[in-house]
């Protein structure tokens, strides 16, 4: 076991609260900060974050560079490397400027914790990533069990993705209040939903089909007619838990609280996949299948606008960015038939064709 320093406890949690309270970041950017910072010093095994000097940074790369992953037994991307490089950089940053480390740590030797370039461009890269197609949605969906409250739940889980294009920690924290079915859409409140960066938005559903908005439909209504849940209860309900027959712990049905953690909805919706013969697909390529059905829906900026929002982004870019991506057989589709058309016609001269 690694020895704990009592200075790098008190600094780290000083660190912590500051990420909270000054700069408002979430639960979850917290846990990665504390989680990068913590590996660290069990690289230090005990030495005070005052010894920081380039060759320890240099040497804590090293060291990620050996580590495996404790699930897998397989060496650490270099995608999480890169994150963790980051995050012990960016506290590191803020220790160079706190009183009792400010003439220990500057910032120039903080540099040495940078990731490099190619891991950089990696992490930035906007390649095409698999996704499901809506015709593998609604395959899956009609193929999904649904006779148990419990299977019902988790195919309207997998429908209502694709409906609203909401991520798993925000759909997992939904009440049956946010959505209006009467007109289509779903209302997400910074408040009270688990959003990025606690953003307030509406989702009207998307045009996804109405096999797939009538599975979300009817199991809304399952809830508020046979469960007697209320706008206040959460849309997807945890699994309740008891003692079946031989005393074994079994499910018993829903309970009236909604999951503590995504990971139950992302675990479910990639088995759910696995079970059909399909890919295990993230809920987050969701996102993906939803950016590429906007074009076959958009026609004007103002669509493509609206389309960005209904995904709650504020720039249209970041759709795109994010989503955005051609797949490599269609790229090269696209730029074959653009071949086959040959160079476009030059009308006027050469000042007509600068002005």
């Amino acid at each position: 076991m690694s020895k704990r320093n009592p200075n790098n406890l008190r600094i780290k949690r000083k660190y912590l609260v500051w990420l909270k309270d000054a700069k408002g970041f979430s639960e979850a950017s917290i846990d990665k900060a504390a989680a990068a910072i913590s590996t660290y010093e069990r690289f230090l095994d005990g030495k005070d974050f005052r010894a920081f000097h380039p060759e320890r940074a240099r040497s804590f790369k090293r060291h990620l560079a050996s580590q495996k992953n404790e699930r897998s037994g397989a060496p650490l991307s270099a995608a999480t490397i890169a994150s963790t490089l980051r995050e012990v950089k960016a506290f590191f940053s803020w220790l160079a400027d706190q009183p009792g480390y400010k003439s220990k740590i500057s910032h120039s030797e903080v540099a040495y914790l940078t990731p490099d370039r190619k891991s950089e461009a990696q992490r930035r890269s906007n390649l095409w990533k698999p996704h499901p197609s809506l015709e593998q949605a609604r395959s899956l969906l009609d193929r999904m069990p649904s006779e148990t409250a419990i299977q019902k739940r988790d195919r309207a889980l997998v429908a209502f993705l694709f409906l609203s294009g909401s991520r798993e920690g925000a759909a997992i924290s939904l009440r049956l209040g946010h959505v209006d079915l009467h007109n289509s859409c779903v209302q997400f409140d910074g408040t009270t939903v688990n959003t990025k960066f606690s953003k307030s938005f509406t989702t009207s559903f998307f045009p996804v089909g109405a096999e797939i908005e009538k599975v979300v439909k009817d199991w809304i209504h399952e809830l508020k007619t046979v469960h007697l849940f209320s706008d206040a209860d959460p849309l997807f309900p945890k699994t309740k838990i008891g003692f079946g027959h031989g005393r074994q712990f079994k499910a018993l049905g829903i309970a009236r609280e909604p999951w503590a953690s995504p990971s139950s909805a992302a675990k479910i919706f990639k088995q759910a996949f696995v079970s059909v013969g399909m890919p295990p697909f993230s809920p987050h390529r969701v996102r993906d299948t939803l950016a590429e059905l906007s074009r076959e829906h958009c026609r004007s900026p103002e669509d493509y606008k609206a389309w960005s929002q209904n995904l709650g982004h504020n720039n249209v870019l970041t759709t795109f960015n994010s989503y955005g991506s051609v797949a490599p057989g269609r790229q090269m589709e696209l730029i074959e038939r653009f071949r086959k058309r040959g160079p476009l016609p030059l009308d006027g001269d050469d000042d007509d064709i600068i002005e």
